[in-house]
């Protein structure tokens, strides 16, 4: 039954009990109806007057008695004297004023596009790798250290991703850092490790990352040499002494990584944000000797590939990943450099030209010869591990790995 069904049916039941039928009926009784009439709506008033100040005073309770103004307060008190306002606290006044000034920032949110993490108009690759293969990418960089004995010197520096310097904790989904050592901690104390965190974090705030490729860039690849050279004895060429190239714009590996049939240019974000490569020209007497992927046999180039263009642009860094490059030098430090490397050590390499009577520059992952062998064959005194974390948490690339020094 209806609320209004309900409240009418009520209703005739009470004026069908009130004898008003019986009385209307009843030919002495006219006087009896008007006074009871009468009786009725002095109840009913007195029962609405009540319930009508009831009502108003739940509806508008008493209010407290307002404070005089300030100008009021100053006036003269019963006893004569004057009364002035109490100073207002400048603490409430700056706190308020703080208060309303530092209002939040907005919180950036992050998605994935494809298998890239887009976030603050960048991308990212996120680490997820795991320790059993991180483990035995530490043997074989310690396995090439029991190959090669006590007459040379084995190094090893695992790069952390852009990630772990711009992205917020919740958004990294494994621990870089505590993979990263644990690479060195397995890699045993016969090799060195080169921890480049600290040096990287202090310089976060630079261009040492691409915004839409994988790699560092120069400048951050420097920053890490200049770590290296501590570690080797060394003397980092002076990064103000290099004169600078620049190839733009470059859309990298994160923007190729979108791109799908429904989009074919790829993510817009990262397109709308291009990046610059810069690289350094190297000065010195050297030769730069190349085996492309592909040729049968090397040639000579320079070392920067200043064409490179587009989004081949990082290839200007000993153009990109080949098989090998080997830089002859005419310093006479008696030291020469083994570095066996990913992307990463594209930008790393050219820097060390200027400490070493030779480098000899590997890629894994296509490079056909045994490296063990060709550096003992040719004494070498030094050989860098230069990979990011994505490489070592790599199975594939450590099969790459293990395939050079067999």
């Amino acid at each position: 039954m209806s609320r209004n069904s309900f409240y009418s049916r009520s209703s005739y039941h009470s004026y069908r009990s009130s004898g008003y039928g019986r009385n209307r009926r009843d030919p002495g009784g006219k006087g009896k109806i008007i006074l009871i009439v009468c009786l009725c709506i002095a109840v009913a008033a007195g029962v609405g007057a009540c319930f009508y100040f009831d009502v108003f005073a739940r509806l508008f309770p008493e209010q407290p008695a307002e404070q005089s103004s300030p100008s009021e307060q100053s006036k003269t008190a019963s006893d004569g004297e004057k009364t002035s306002a109490p100073p207002k606290d400048s603490s409430e006044k700056d706190s308020s004023a703080s208060e309303s000034s530092a209002a939040p920032k907005k919180e950036l949110t992050g998605t994935f596009d494809e298998n890239v993490f887009i976030y603050d108009a960048q991308g990212y690759e996120i680490y997820h790798g795991l320790s059993t293969v991180t483990d035995r990418y530490a043997s074989l960089v310690a396995d090439a250290k029991a190959q090669l004995g006590s007459g040379v010197k084995v190094y090893d520096m695992t790069v952390p991703t852009h990630a772990l310097f711009a992205l917020p904790a919740k958004y990294q989904d494994s621990d870089e850092r505590e993979a990263i050592r644990s690479i060195y901690q397995k890699a045993g104390s016969g090799v060195v490790s080169i921890d480049v965190y600290d040096t990287l974090k202090a310089h976060q705030d630079e261009y040492i990352y691409f915004k839409t490729d994988n790699n560092w860039t120069g400048l951050g690849a420097y920053y890490a040499y200049t770590d290296f050279c501590k570690a080797a004895g060394v003397e980092p060429v002076k990064l103000s002494s290099l004169k600078k190239g620049s190839i733009k714009p470059f859309q990298g590996s994160l923007t190729a990584a979108t791109k799908t049939e429904k989009n074919p240019d790829g993510n817009k974000v990262l397109l709308a944000n291009p990046d610059t490569v810069i690289y350094y020209q190297i000065p010195g007497d050297y030769t730069c000797t190349l085996l492309e992927n592909g040729k049968s046999a090397p040639k000579e180039v320079p070392l920067i590939a200043t064409f490179a263009a587009g989004s081949n642009a990082y290839s200007a860094f000993i153009w990109g990943n080949n098989p090998y490059m080997q830089v002859q030098t005419k310093l006479k430090t008696g030291r020469k450099l083994c570095i066996i490397k990913d992307s990463y050590g594209c930008a790393f390499a050219p820097f060390t030209v200027t400490n070493f009577d030779e480098v000899y520059i590997v890629d894994p992952r296509y490079y056909s010869g045994n490296v063990i062998d060709y550096i003992r064959k040719n004494h070498f005194t030094d050989v860098l591990f230069v990979n990011s974390l994505m490489t070592a948490a790599t199975d594939m690339r450590n099969d790459d790995l293990r395939s050079v020094m067999k």
